[in-house]
């Protein structure tokens, strides 16, 4: 599973090697060859736009839409978020058996939540 990595440019897990893949690697959530000058900004920016999408997916606010993203209102709350946060956690723990990628995908979220999140919202 080593092959396989989660691209929040769309949601999806991918294989690395494909053809889809590679054009979306650099949006990974491990990360990638980037490590710094123009590459690190396209990635800050992925991650304050798609980024933020793709979190509220992961932690299950599907119908939340913010726009824009970044300081858009119509953010749920800090105690929502960290609610839906401890449910997941919970469900996909390792030690509880669950799968350690889901795992890795919910702690992501919410750290790009906390991140993010206007104090205002």
């Amino acid at each position: 599973m080593a092959d396989r990595f989660f691209c929040f440019a769309c949601g999806r897990d991918h294989r690395t090697g494909t053809s889809i893949a590679r054009d979306h690697k650099r949006y990974s959530i491990e990360g990638g060859y980037e490590s710094g000058g123009i590459f690190s900004d396209l990635r800050e920016f992925y991650v304050q736009t798609k980024g933020i999408e793709a979190a509220f997916r992961i932690l299950g606010f599907a119908d939340v839409r913010v726009n824009p993203p970044r300081f858009g209102r119509g953010w749920p709350s800090r105690a929502a978020i960290e609610r839906a946060y401890r449910d997941r956690a919970r469900r996909h723990h390792p030690d509880a058996g669950g799968d350690p990628r889901e795992f890795r995908k919910v702690q992501w979220a919410v750290e790009v939540l906390r991140r993010y999140r206007p104090p205002d919202a």
